[in-house]
C-alpha cells in the first residue's frame, strides 16, 4: 500500500473510532434513560444489566456504523482539499480512483465484518437481549400476544396458521404440511384448532391426507383428536415469531422460503424473498454509501468541513434508507419484482458514484 493510501487510510479510521463511540455512547444513553423507570422498578442486578448492554453492540454496530463511516470520509476528504493537499494530489498525476482507494478498501473491509455479525452472532445476542428486556425491561407477559397470518416452519413440517392467541394457548384453522425424505410434501392436515395441554399440542376435528410418490392425494383420514409433534411452546412460538426475520441468518431464511415454495404459497413468500435480499445487501450498506457520496466528498471545499460533513452524511444516510424502505415496501406487495427491490437504492447509489468519479477523473 503506498504512503498516500495509508495517510487517507489512518485519518479516514480515526474519525470513523471517533464518530462510532460518540454515537454509540447517545444510543446506550438514550436507551438507558428510556428504560430507567423500568430498571428502578425491577432492580436488575449490574451483571444482568452489563450483559444487556454487552449483547446490544452488535445491532448498534449494524446501525451506528454505516453513518459513521460515511461522515469519516467526508471529513477527511474534505480536509485534505481545505488545506489544499487534493490539490497536489492531483497536480502529481493521482487520479480519484486511486484517491478514493482507500477510502472503498475500508468500506468493503466493514461491510465484511458487518456481514459475519449478522449471519455469525446478531440472532444470538438479540435472543439473549429479548429475554432480558421481557425479565427486567418491558415487564409484558407474551401470553397477551394474538397473531393473524403466522406461517412457520418446525422440523419437517410447514404450519399455516390462521389465527394463533398464546393467552388462550391455541391455533384455529391450521393447515400442516409434512416433508417426506426426498423433500417433497406427502402429508397434510387440516385442523380447526390445536390446543397447547400438558406440554403437548393436542389437535382437533382433523382431516388428513397422504400422497403418494407421484403426488396424488389418497383418501382422507379423520381424527377428533390426535397428538401434533411441536416442540416449541407458545411463549417460543412467539419469541420466534419476534425475531426471526429480522435477525436469522440468511441460511435459514432461505429455507423457509423454499419450504414455502413447495406448497405455493405466493402470497406470502414476498415478504420472505423483499427480507432475504435485504440481508444480502443490509451489511454492505457502508460500501454503496461511500461510493456513492465519493465525487461529493473529493470536492468538499469549505472551512467548516466538521458541521457539512455531518449535514452531508445525514442527508445521504437518510436518502439512501428512505429509498431502500420505500422499494422495499412495494416490493413486498408485489408493484415491483421482490427479488429486485432491496437493491434500487444500493444500485442507484452505485451508479451515482461510479458516474461521479468518471466525470471527476
Amino acid at each position: 500500500m503506498r504512503i498516500v493510501d495509508k495517510y487517507i487510510l489512518s485519518r479516514t479510521v480515526r474519525v470513523y473510532v471517533f464518530v462510532f463511540l460518540i454515537f454509540a455512547g447517545l444510543y446506550f444513553i438514550i436507551d438507558l434513560f428510556s428504560h430507567l423507570e423500568d430498571f428502578l422498578d425491577t432492580d436488575p442486578p449490574i451483571g444482568i444489566l452489563l450483559q444487556y448492554y454487552l449483547n446490544m453492540l452488535p445491532l448498534i454496530f449494524m446501525r451506528v456504523s454505516p453513518f459513521a463511516l460515511l461522515t469519516s470520509v467526508l471529513y477527511t476528504f474534505g480536509e485534505l482539499n481545505k488545506h489544499n493537499e487534493m490539490v497536489t494530489l492531483r497536480a502529481s498525476g493521482i487520479s480519484s480512483f486511486k484517491i478514493a482507494f482507500p477510502a472503498v478498501f475500508l468500506a468493503v473491509l466493514i461491510s465484511s465484518g458487518a456481514f459475519f455479525l449478522q449471519e455469525k452472532v446478531l440472532i444470538s445476542t438479540q435472543k439473549t437481549v429479548e429475554d432480558i428486556s421481557l425479565r427486567y425491561i418491558k415487564k409484558k407477559d407474551l401470553s397477551s400476544h394474538e397473531i393473524k397470518q403466522f406461517p412457520f416452519v418446525a422440523g419437517n413440517k410447514i404450519f399455516l396458521v390462521e389465527h394463533f392467541s398464546a393467552l388462550d394457548e391455541k391455533m384455529e384453522k391450521v393447515i400442516v404440511f409434512q416433508e417426506g425424505n426426498g423433500g417433497n410434501i406427502d402429508r397434510q392436515l387440516l385442523c380447526r384448532e390445536i390446543i397447547y395441554q400438558n406440554g403437548s399440542w393436542i389437535g382437533s376435528d382433523i382431516i388428513e391426507y397422504t400422497f403418494d410418490d407421484e403426488g396424488s392425494r389418497r383418501d382422507p383420514v379423520r381424527w377428533q383428536e390426535k397428538k401434533i409433534p411441536l416442540e416449541e411452546s407458545p411463549q417460543e412460538l412467539l419469541f420466534k415469531k419476534s425475531i426471526f426475520l429480522q435477525f436469522v441468518p440468511l441460511k435459514e431464511l432461505y429455507q423457509k422460503i423454499q419450504s414455502l415454495k413447495k406448497i405455493h404459497t405466493e402470497a406470502k413468500l414476498n415478504p420472505l424473498i423483499v427480507d432475504f435480499h435485504y440481508k444480502l445487501v443490509n451489511p454492505w450498506a457502508h460500501f454503496f454509501l461511500i461510493l456513492g457520496t465519493l465525487p461529493l466528498a473529493l470536492e468538499i471545499r469549505k472551512r467548516k468541513v466538521g458541521l457539512l460533513s455531518l449535514g452531508i452524511g445525514f442527508l445521504f444516510f437518510f436518502l439512501y434508507y428512505v429509498l431502500s424502505f420505500m422499494s422495499m415496501a412495494l416490493g413486498k406487495e408485489g408493484i415491483i419484482i421482490p427479488s429486485l427491490s432491496a437493491w434500487l437504492a444500493p444500485l442507484f447509489f452505485l451508479t451515482m458514484g461510479i458516474t461521479g468519479l468518471f466525470s471527476s477523473r
